[in-house]
Parts: structure tokens; sequence; C-alpha cells
């Protein structure tokens, strides 16, 4: 056997990851791990979009109502929301290269069963399951490349990963739509439980085990408390309001623009389909650039600029009749989104180092898929009520109030103590800082830049 290959083995034997040292990051071990990781995120992502092109087969198939696809439509958020802090401690707890394969596994066995569907009530119980399997799939998988990236690349590292996820939501649409019109829809699951199938062979093979309190990396993690506790610390309650106002516009804007400019512009299908895209291509393309902003300066001041910028944003599209324009209006919505995700999430990563990379990526995870499930019924209700205008001032008046919130809990957080910064930007904490309480003891956890 030659040498590389022995000590890869006897690494994964021992669940240490080659080329990774306590600071994680470097070696052709991560470089696997990391790929393997980010083919898992996106399959598990493809659920999401891959159902869109069909549905309308399931609608007439099952005589469903509008309001009856909706529920079964939303069951796969739903399972996510309630379940993703859950699922993200218990990584912290049992290791997360387990999880991983159990929602892999599960996810090859639900794609099948798409085709043996015979209500719409099955359809929303299969779509509840596969949001469950996914939970163990997309936030295990970035709480796993945080525990063996280095601090002072989370930005940079994170926001690559990050994309993985832009990679499945605009995967699912295309393969639903391409393999569903060439052979049948059923084919479209198939080729989803295919993917699973390599996801998970990928994984197994070349992600080493980690083992609840000892990440790949080799290095220790903290002991993770409960999860009340961590959702008291300001920064977690900031993330989290953050990512759900977040959810709530753009799975509102997914579900009603469409509605608005066929009946105000008289947009058909493929200019609807490229303005949605417009909002993906913009974050898709600059959620890398940003992470490299996110580790070399201020991040709160980026939360702020993208974070109020986006809903600002969305004001415009009412009025915006130009294909041109509003694809324009889309891509810096995108932009600006991917502007303050990116130091979100190094800060996040930082922070997952002391208190649980998983849970918090849980947290993350429900908080945004919360507000995708409450979202479209309350644009909807606005809809019926005063009208389709209407949706736009509403979505951007929940995305700058929540935005201005979480920035003045991010800002008051560092007042308090947060992050006090030496000369390289590195920053120490504590569980009291992070509350808020003035003069809480230091530890030695770095956490990003001011």
């Amino acid at each position: 056997m030659c040498p590389a290959l022995g000590g890869w083995l006897r690494g994964r034997r021992r669940g240490t990851l080659p080329g990774v040292n306590e600071r994680g990051g470097g070696g052709r071990g991560y470089g696997w791990t990391f790929a393997s990781l980010f083919v898992a995120t996106a399959v598990a992502l493809v659920g999401i979009g891959i159902i869109a092109p069909v549905l309308p087969l399931y609608a007439k198939r099952f005589s469903a109502s509008g309001f009856e696809i909706g529920i079964a439509f939303a069951a796969f958020p739903l399972s996510r929301a309630a379940l993703g802090a859950v699922v993200g401690r218990l990584s912290d707890r049992i290791g997360r290269r387990r999880l991983i394969l159990a929602g892999l596994g599960a996810f090859t066995v639900l794609s099948l069963l798409y085709t043996r569907v015979g209500s719409l009530w099955h359809l929303g119980a299969v779509r509840f399951l596969q949001g469950a399997a996914s939970m163990m799939v997309t936030p295990i998988a970035q709480a796993y490349i945080g525990d063996i990236t280095p601090r002072h690349r989370a930005g940079l590292m994170m926001n690559i990963f990050y994309s993985s996820m832009f990679v499945g939501v605009s995967l699912g649409p295309l393969i639903g739509g391409w393999v569903g019109e060439t052979w049948s829809h059923e084919a479209a699951f198939v080729a989803m439980s295919i993917l699973s199938v390599l996801a998970l062979v990928m994984v197994a093979i070349w992600v080493p085990a980690d083992h609840g309190t000892q990440s790949a990396a080799g290095a220790s993690r903290a002991a993770p408390g409960p999860v009340p506790d961590l959702v008291k610390l300001r920064p977690v309650r900031a993330i989290m309001l953050f990512f759900a106002a977040r959810g709530f516009w753009r799975q509102g804007m997914n579900t009603f623009y469409p509605l608005f400019a066929a009946a105000t512009f008289g947009f058909g299908e493929a200019n609807i389909g490229y303005v949605l895209s417009a909002y993906f291509f913009g974050g898709a393309v600059l959620q890398i650039p940003f992470g490299l902003l996110a580790d070399r300066f201020r991040r709160v001041p980026q939360i702020a600029i993208g974070g109020l910028g986006a809903p600002l944003l969305l004001l415009l599209i009412p009025f915006v009749r130009s294909l041109s324009g509003i694809l324009a209006v889309m891509f810096g919505v995108g932009a600006l989104s991917a502007l303050s995700r990116a130091s979100i999430l190094a800060i996040r990563t930082e922070l997952g180092k002391t208190h649980g990379m998983g849970a918090l990526a849980g947290l993350h995870g429900s908080a945004f898929s919360t507000g995708q499930v409450i979202g479209p019924p309350i644009a909807g209700l606005v809809a019926d009520g005063i009208g389709l205008f209407w949706v736009f001032p509403l979505w951007s008046l929940v995305g700058t109030v929540a935005a201005s919130v979480a920035v003045r809990w991010f800002r008051g957080w560092q007042s308090a103590g947060g992050p006090a910064c030496d000369e390289s930007g590195e920053a120490a904490t504590s569980l009291g800082s992070m509350r808020g309480e003035p003069g809480g003891g230091v530890d030695s956890a770095p956490l990003g830049r001011r």
C-alpha cells in the first residue's frame, strides 16, 4: 500500500482529516471533504425545486385547489423549521458524518416514494419527511465545514460552501422540467434518487468520521449547552431574526411575483423565470467575493448595507415594466442579499466554534424556513384584502425593520464587550458579553471583525 493511501486510511480510522490541522483548512484531505459535502448539500436542496415544474400535473391528477397545493408545498420548509435546532444540537453531541449519511439515505428512498404517491396528502407527507432529511444534510454539512475551516478564512470558505445551496436550488427546476418533459415526471424523481446515492457514496468515502466532542480536524469542540440558552445570546437572536425575515419576503416573492407580473405587465413564463433567476444569479456570482470582504473588513456595516438595501429595492419592483429594468433590480436585490449574508455566515461560523456549530447552523435553517412557511399566507391575505401591489411594501417593511433590529443587536453585543479585537482582527468573547451583559469574563474564542 502506498504511504499516502495508508496515511489517509489511518486518519479515517482515527477520525481525523489528513492535511487539516487544529486550525482547519489546507491539504488534499480538506479538498475532497469539502467537495463531497458541497455535492451532498446541493443534492439536498434539489428537492426544493424539482417538484415545481411537475406541480400542475399533481394538481390535475388529484383535482387539488390552490390552497391544498400550497399546504403540500409548504410541508418541506415546515419540517425544516421544526427540526433544525434539534438536529443541529444532536450533531454537536454525536458527530456530524453519521447524520449526513442518514439524511442522504433517507433522501434516496423518499425520492422514489414520489413515484408512488396516491393523493395530495401522501405528497405532503413525503415532502415533510424529505424536508426533515434535508435538515440532516444541509446545516450539518455547513457545521462540518465550519469545524475544519480556520477562523481567518471563515468568510471565504463558508461562502464558497454556501454557494452549493444556490447550485441545488437552481438545478431542481431544471432537472424536474427537462427530465419530466423528455421522459416522465417519475423519471425526475428517479434521477434525484440516483444523485442522492452518488452524494452518499462520496461522503462515505471522503468524509472522515467525527465524534461529538472532537471534530474531524482533531480539535476539541466545546461541550454543547441547551438550545434555549443559545437563543438568549444577542448575536444568535440577531441571526435568527435576520434570516426569518429574509425567508418571509423571499418565499413570498417567489410565490406572488409571477402572479403580479403576469396580470400587470403581461409577462410570460419564460420572462418570469428570468426575473426570479436574476436574484439567484446576483447572489451566486458575488457570494464568494463578498466572503473575502467579510474576512478583511468590518462586518456589521456590510450587514447593514446589504440587509437594508435589499428590501428597500423591493419597493421599485411594481413600478419597473421593462424586462431589462426588472432584471437589473432583481440582480441588485440578490447582490445586496449576498453582501449581508456573507458577513453573517462568517460571524455564525466563529460563534459556532465556541457554542456549537451544528446548533447554530440548525437555528439559522429553522429561522429561514419559518419565514418561508408564514410569508406566503400573510402575503396572500394582503393581496386578497387590498391588492397584489401592496405585498411589495409589506415585504420591504418586514425586511428593513428586521435588519435594523438585527444590526442594533450586533452593535449592542459589540459595545457590551462582544468582539474585543486586537490588531490582527481576532476577537475574544464570553457568554455574558454575548448576552449583552457588561463585565463578562473572556475566553479564547475568536469571534471575527467588528
